[in-house]
């Protein structure tokens, strides 16, 4: 399951889900539909606002939520939003866990900090989808990358089923949250990377990690919280 482990019946869970040119008409996207879903099933409530929304949303509970989940690329305004005492995360890092991903991606992350001129990046995505203007795979996180690191990296990009053979050419590898992807083809890929030595994260753990609130983000994991601290 996603988050319905994380929860107990009656707990209320906020989840700031942006309405922006990326979003898609008339409908929620995958990650979305499915915490809403596992939440029901864990007998507790969601409650669903844009990010604009969520401080007054908060200030009109009596008693805080037991979690906050958001999606990535608003990470930065929600976690100055959500008072510290209260747990969150996003969409991408719960699909993550739940595609197998997280460990490997929570490790790989730290490969940002070794990029250097020239290096190049693939950004890999499990969908094929209409690039919006502002698309977070082909416009944000290679923005936010070229900002955090300072460096002049070769950025690539791939979806649906296109993944290299070869990634022997890659200083790392930021993929999507895989929600069009089934496990096996998840795993597929991160055996790959392993097997080529080639660090791999994904979106969610990338974008906390440049933003500087990855600790917080997967803090509702106990054991990756020791190992980020280590």
């Amino acid at each position: 399951m996603l988050v319905g482990d994380l929860i107990h019946p009656g707990d209320l869970v906020v989840l700031v889900i942006p309405i922006d040119k990326a979003a898609p008409k008339g409908r929620l996207i995958l990650p979305q539909q499915q915490v809403i879903r596992d939440i029901l099933e864990a007998e507790a409530a969601a409650v669903c606002v844009k990010e604009y929304e969520l401080r007054e949303t908060l200030d009109k509970f009596r008693e805080p939520p037991a979690l906050v989940i958001t999606d990535s690329q608003v990470f930065a305004k929600v976690s100055a939003d959500v008072p510290p005492e209260i747990p969150l995360t996003s969409f991408s890092i719960l699909m993550a866990r739940y595609k197998g991903l997280l460990d490997m991606a929570v490790r790989g992350v730290a490969a940002v900090e070794k990029l250097q001129d020239g290096d190049t990046v693939l950004i890999a995505e499990g969908c094929t989808h209409h690039r919006q203007c502002d698309d977070i795979g082909s416009v944000k996180i290679p923005r936010w990358l070229k900002n955090y690191t300072g460096k002049k990296l070769n950025i690539e990009l791939c979806s649906g089923r296109e993944f290299p053979d070869d990634l022997s050419k890659y200083a790392l590898i930021i993929h999507c949250g895989g929600c069009m992807l089934n496990e096996r083809e998840v795993r597929y890929r991160m055996k790959c990377a392993a097997d080529q030595q080639v660090p791999i994260t994904n979106y969610g753990i990338a974008i906390a990690y440049m933003q500087g609130i990855l600790k917080r983000s997967i803090g509702i994991f106990p054991h990756l919280l020791l190992e980020f601290e280590e």
